[in-house]
């Protein structure tokens, strides 16, 4: 190609590109012309041009496969339209699947009307381009659609259950850091060789009316969008805004990756906003930076909304089943911070419609895993101790059923933490995370979130650690709850919220909280007092009660106070709740006189235990007279032990569906999405009085316990 006009193709020439009225040339447009009515796929390399304006109505679409080498050229559309690939060929011809194959590199486009290249079908390479930005890559030249637009109308030839689970059965291990990420692209991308995956990478995508990346319909899949700038100029620093989201899936396309190596950043919607709906193999989002600049940390760019929006599902039909559970797994590795998007009602406990990652609609089986959310890296790799880039809402939202938060660090936002909200919300699980805190800079307590660490409201089986070492969350230094129970609703919302070996400490920062808080005394610590089931959250579940060895009533009269005996530290304690039912106890140490003052906690161990029907525990094994003994390891003299009551009482035999808040309890089965219809009753406490250790010194092992 090797003029810059737009003629087209000479009509009397047949044997070569040749350009109306300059037959010794050739146009973009004629050989595109040219190439449509021959056989075989085409090159297109450009000589001694610089530019094109399209001038003669929008450019034909190519309906044979194109290699165009672009040299830095730029198409400036001129309020026409520009790239347009189908796969809908001649068959005549030798292009049955019409431009498939197609690769585009190194091209500028920009002022087209509608999108910037707009691609129906698979196969299809875009590498290089700048789209939306002019030559320079640092200055908008807006196509009034999409940057790129993706989607595919011809069907793949088998969805069907029994080819979507071999083929999931052949994905590559789930990373669960960065290291990983790049090896799993490229083995995906081999396990999903035969969908024809799409490829976008290395491309400018910023400065358009519509989406940068528009990936659409359920016969789209294995779009591979990495190390693209999407929002922001070449640099990455500087935002250049799309109009809408950075990157928007749609229509039940599935088994994408985006990421590694992207930077989605100044959009005016969502960073990544993934509506793809019911979904037959997981959607993957990896490795990205989204909300931050590249490399500037005196700059913010964050997009304007969300950073990552998601409303997916497994799809659940018999034909196409998903065998994953799985809707979209976001990590690891992605830092989603410094986003814009920012709840107008000033009072914390309602509202938050904004989040670095939100999770929402008709969502199910969402992953979201190893991530930072609300702090920065600059470059990628190299945390910096900073709250500075804390997303404007929350970190995480979640507002809809089965889904799991593992392994994140998720601190410095605005407001909470993660945030469970609805009465229709349960079996979330939420394990593994930091929130309020970062492994890197251990001894910080600046890095906390804006109000609670993790917040629920209305929400029923929410699962806050578990019974395995990994499973427990530290959630420290956020500044008014560490966890907070917020509008239970008796038996129809706010219960079986189970909290499991977690280390929930120094937090209240500058508000006015407490480490583990149910509503009965809102922010404050509730002690001891009789149980409202049908008002509260958590039905109320009372307080444990430590003995001190100064009681002059109930039955901790004449227990001694906690000490060290031998080997071992020995506690007495009691509780005042319902019954029969059966409880766990579990005993922390820490080395202040409050959990808020605390710089430090450590699980001891769990007791459990059963109630009468006074809800006094029943004398059995290390209970009498309604008071029990735990038998805990050594603890330093000068420490302190507190302690957590959870009714685990069984409800297996309960009828689903039946009208009590048992019937209606949901639970969720490990990290896969799978919903059981009864489990325990699993109600956690907030923490009991806090009691010092008595007795000889001991080693003990002081520090964050990472």
């Amino acid at each position: 190609m090797n003029v810059s006009s737009d003629a087209p193709q000479d009509p009397a020439t047949t044997t070569k590109c040749a350009a109306q009225g300059d037959t010794t040339h050739c146009s973009l447009r004629a050989a595109i012309m040219f190439g449509n009515g021959r056989n075989g796929s085409h090159i297109i390399n450009f000589v001694g041009v610089t530019s094109i304006t399209v001038i003669n109505g929008g450019l034909p679409q190519m309906r044979a496969p194109f290699t165009i080498n672009g040299n830095r050229v730029t198409i400036n559309g001129n309020g026409r339209s520009c790239l347009d690939l189908t796969d809908s060929g001649t068959a005549g011809l030798g292009h049955a699947d019409g431009a498939t194959g197609s690769k585009i590199f190194n091209l500028n486009i920009g002022n087209c009307n509608g999108n910037g290249i707009s691609a129906n079908g698979h196969n299809y390479t875009f590498s290089g381009n700048y789209i939306g930005v002019n030559a320079t890559g640092a200055v908008a030249m807006p196509n009034t659609g999409d940057g790129i637009s993706l989607s595919a109308s011809r069907v793949y030839p088998d969805t069907s259950s029994g080819f979507l689970s071999n083929l999931y059965s052949q994905f590559p291990v789930q990373p669960v850091d960065a290291s990983a990420v790049n090896a799993f692209q490229s083995q995906l991308a081999t396990t999903l060789a035969s969908l024809q995956p799409v490829f976008v990478n290395g491309n400018v995508i910023s400065g358009n009316g519509g989406d940068g990346i528009e990936i659409f319909s359920q016969n789209l899949a294995a779009v591979f969008v990495s190390g693209n700038m999407i929002g922001t100029d070449l640099t990455g620093n500087i935002a250049i805004a799309n109009g809408g989201n950075g990157v928007n899936l749609t229509g039940t396309t599935f088994g994408n990756m985006i990421g590694p190596g992207n930077v989605i950043s100044g959009n005016n919607g969502n960073g990544i906003n993934d509506v793809s709906g019911a979904v037959f193999l997981p959607n993957f989002i990896m490795g990205n930076r989204i909300g931050l600049s590249a490399a500037n940390q005196a700059v913010h760019v964050g997009n304007a909304l969300s950073g990552i929006y998601v409303d997916s599902k497994p799809d659940t039909s018999g034909a196409s089943f998903n065998p994953s559970f799985t809707a979209a797994v976001i990590g690891p590795a992605n830092l989603i911070s410094d986003n814009k998007g920012a709840n107008n009602n000033a009072f914390p406990d309602t509202g938050a419609d904004y989040a670095g990652v939100m999770i929402t609609g008709a969502s199910n089986g969402v992953k979201v895993l190893y991530n930072t959310i609300g702090l920065a890296e600059f470059p990628t790799g190299t945390p910096i101790n900073s709250a500075a880039f804390g997303n404007k809402g929350d970190g995480i939202i979640v507002t809809t059923t089965g889904n799991s938060i593992t392994g994140n660090t998720v601190s410095a936002n605005a407001r909470h933490g993660i945030t469970v909200r609805g009465s229709s919300t349960n079996s979330t699980s939420i394990t593994n995370n930091l929130v309020g805190i970062s492994a890197k800079f251990p001894n910080a307590t600046t890095l906390g979130n804006g109000v609670d660490g993790i917040h629920i409201e209305t929400a029923a089986s929410t699962t806050v650690g578990g019974p395995g070492a990994s499973d427990r969350n530290v959630v420290v230094a956020n500044k008014r709850n560490g966890i907070k129970l917020y509008n239970g609703g008796g038996d129809t919302s706010g219960w079986a919220n189970l909290f499991q070996r977690n280390r929930v400490y120094g937090n209240a920062k500058t508000l006015a909280g407490v480490d583990i808080d149910l509503e009965h005394s809102p922010n404050a610590a509730d002690f001891d007092h009789g149980e409202f089931p049908p008002n509260y959250a958590n039905r109320d579940q009372n307080t444990p009660q430590i003995c001190t060895g100064t009681e002059v009533s109930g039955p901790c009269i004449g227990a001694a106070a906690p000490g060290n005996s031998g080997a071992n530290t020995l506690a007495r304690w009691t509780i005042t709740s319902h019954g029969p039912a059966n409880f766990r106890m579990e005993f922390y140490s820490i080395n202040a006189a409050t959990t808020a003052a605390a710089t430090s906690m450590v699980f001891l161990g769990e007791q459990l235990v059963t109630t009468d029907a006074t809800g006094r525990p029943a004398s059995s094994g290390a209970c009498s007279g309604a008071r029990c003994t735990a038998t805990l390891p050594p603890v330093s003299s000068g420490r302190r032990i507190v302690m957590t009551a959870t009714d685990v009482t069984p409800l297996t035999n309960v009828p689903s569906g039946a009208n009590t808040w048992q019937g209606q309890l949901k639970c969720f089965l490990g990290n896969n999405g799978i919903i059981l219809s009864a489990c325990n009753a699993n109600n956690t406490s907030e923490y009991s009085n806090v009691v010092a250790i008595t007795g000889g010194d001991v080693l003990f092992a002081n520090g964050y316990d990472l």
